[in-house]
């Protein structure tokens, strides 16, 4: 009664496997239709559901004629283990499942099961349908059978091997979920090897016969892969379903162009980088928007070679980027180039800080060697007074030398100083600063008593070493302490030719001598160190940002601050 119990059981299980199957196929298959993975774990699960199907009907059909039919029903069984084997090799990326491979992959896999298929349908050399006490009518392997034992082989052979193959990449993959995917992927169809070769090799040696048990392996394989999809991701995450993820987020702009140079496809960062809307690139050519030359050399060296990498070009006009391009050919199924994918990574604020970095440099050299030659003419001068000093106390210019010498370290403590603030200047990186707000913290800096400081600044952005503002206030500083009758200054934005800003500094004091207007600019020119104007002159060259004095001697300085476009812009832009 219990044989009996648990013979039914089984059966039933056989048609619970195959609702079980499809519907984790078709789960499966929804996740990501157009992945290769999914598309093949849907033929198993629809493979296995068609023999699950035909063992069923099997062994409840209870007559030797309808035993017969269902037998010849199910003879494409071995096709499960194809797909199966398949759906292994693409998930592990082995080389058989690629398309240069596809037909050692049909030698291997689909012609043995059609072979297999066919002498199980067209003859009796498989198995055969026999009467038992107590189960009825039951269908067995053919005695002594070569193609039975070939059958065997083809499958144990296959499913080990793919086994094999999971097992190894469970071992082998970082931890983190691919890892454990591998991992219950291979605990899975070792399960089912368990239970074929209980119910293929056990059970008939020992006289058993019941529904084929690998039923029951497949459903636990079910469970497990399900878990595997809800606790780790299996089918979801990984590489290949998170590639329009990647491409959608990611920061360089990416375009599919065909081999006559029309734009396929295009992520949202490359809309942004060629300044058009989102949408509009695909259907339109590459060379609209890429400089011709850079274009047909990097297409000409892709067809070459394969790949190019870092071929910097220029953008645009009115704000010009300049962006480093890479290329790698697409093939299509047959191997001919099918069209090419090209990389663009604006690379405007690099290249800006190179250059910065590169002047930084330059400067810090000049600074050194000017400032060693002038401390060493004052030390020299410093060691004379001293020496004087020394010979004869009593002299008559005793305080006269001591004062120069007084001075005279004045003066190497100022250049000692200056260098220290010249130290900062390229140290940092060039950044978007609001330009009201420096020119407003400058006039609050400087202390201008009795002064009318009048600013009307545009709401604009400089893209600036954040020394700038230090430049402000040394223009502020100089009109205060050199303007003597000086009594307003006037701070002003306006834009200019070409699509400069143009900053204005104006006051009303005594002006600047037309034959000094550049000489202040210089090192060691003016009072004081002579030194403010030219580290002013040099914080902004970082960005290419130009400072004149245009203004008329006797009616006030101007000093006009030339930002270039694309180093300034509006706020919100």
């Amino acid at each position: 009664m219990i044989h009996m119990l648990i013979f039914t059981i089984l059966v039933y299980f056989c048609l619970l496997t195959a609702f079980i199957t499809i519907s984790l196929g078709v789960f499966v298959y929804a996740k990501n239709p157009r992945s290769p993975v999914n598309r093949q774990f849907i033929a198993v699960m629809l493979a296995a559901t068609y023999w699950a199907l035909g063992e069923f009907f099997i062994w409840h059909t209870g007559t030797y004629e309808g035993m017969w039919i269902w037998l010849k029903f199910s003879s494409l069984w071995p096709f499960v283990v194809a797909f199966t084997a398949h759906f292994l090799f693409a998930f592990t990326g082995h080389s058989l499942s690629g398309q240069k491979r596809s037909w050692l992959l049909v030698a291997l896999l689909y012609v043995p099961a059609a072979i297999l298929s066919l002498l199980g349908f067209l003859t009796t050399t498989i198995f055969t349908v026999v009467y038992v006490d107590g189960p009825g009518w039951v269908y067995i392997p053919v005695p002594g059978s070569i193609v039975y034992y070939a059958e065997v082989a083809y499958s144990f052979i296959l499913i080990a091997w793919v086994t094999w193959l999971a097992f190894s990449r469970w071992r082998t993959t970082p931890a983190g979920n691919l890892r454990q995917q591998c991992r219950l992927v291979s605990i899975g169809l070792a399960i089912i090897i368990i239970f074929g070769t209980i119910s293929g090799v056990i059970l008939p040696l020992a006289g058993i016969y019941a529904p084929n048990l690998v039923f029951v392996g497949t459903v636990i394989f079910a469970l497990i892969i399900t878990h595997a999809i809800l606790r780790y991701g299996l089918f979801i995450l990984s590489p290949e379903t998170a590639v329009p993820d990647i491409i959608r987020a990611m920061p360089d702009g990416l375009l599919l162009v065909d081999m006559s140079g029309k734009i396929i496809s295009a992520n949202s960062a490359a809309s942004g980088i060629l300044g058009v809307e989102e949408g509009a690139l695909p259907g339109s050519e590459i060379a609209r928007y890429l400089p011709h030359e850079e274009y047909h050399a990097i297409r000409n060296k892709v067809v070459d070679g394969g790949i190019v990498t870092d071929v910097e070009a220029v953008l645009g006009h009115e704000s010009p980027l300049t962006v480093s391009i890479a290329g790698a050919i697409v093939r299509d199924p047959g191997g001919d180039p099918a069209g090419i994918v090209v990389i663009i990574r604006d690379i405007t604020v690099r290249k800006q800080s190179e250059r910065t970095l590169r002047i930084a440099n330059q400067k810090i050299s000049l600074l050194t060697e000017l400032t060693r030659h002038d401390i060493s003419n004052l030390v020299t001068a410093l060691s004379a007074y001293l020496e004087l000093i020394q010979q004869d106390r009593n002299d008559p210019s005793y305080d006269s030398y001591l004062a120069s010498c007084i001075q005279l370290v004045d003066k190497i403590g100022r250049h000692l100083k200056f260098t220290r603030e010249y130290q900062d200047i390229g140290s940092s990186q060039p950044t978007w600063q609001v330009l009201e707000y420096l020119v407003n913290r400058a006039v609050d800096d400087v202390p201008h008593e009795g002064i009318g400081i009048i600013t009307h600044v545009g709401h604009v952005e400089v893209f600036s070493d954040p020394l700038v503002v230090r430049v402000i206030s040394n223009l502020l500083d100089n009109a205060i302490r050199h303007g003597e009758d000086l009594t307003s200054v006037r701070i002003w934005t306006e834009e200019g030719q070409g699509g400069e800003l143009l900053l204005v500094f104006e006051d009303d004091g005594v002006g600047i001598p037309n034959e000094e207007k550049e000489n202040i600019f210089l090192y060691g020119y003016g009072k004081h160190t002579g030194l403010g104007l030219a580290i002013s002159r040099d914080i902004l060259s970082m960005t290419r940002i130009i400072i004149r004095e245009t203004g008329k001697p006797g009616e006030g300085a101007r000093f006009e601050i030339h930002v270039p476009p694309g180093s300034w812009r509006y706020l919100g832009k």
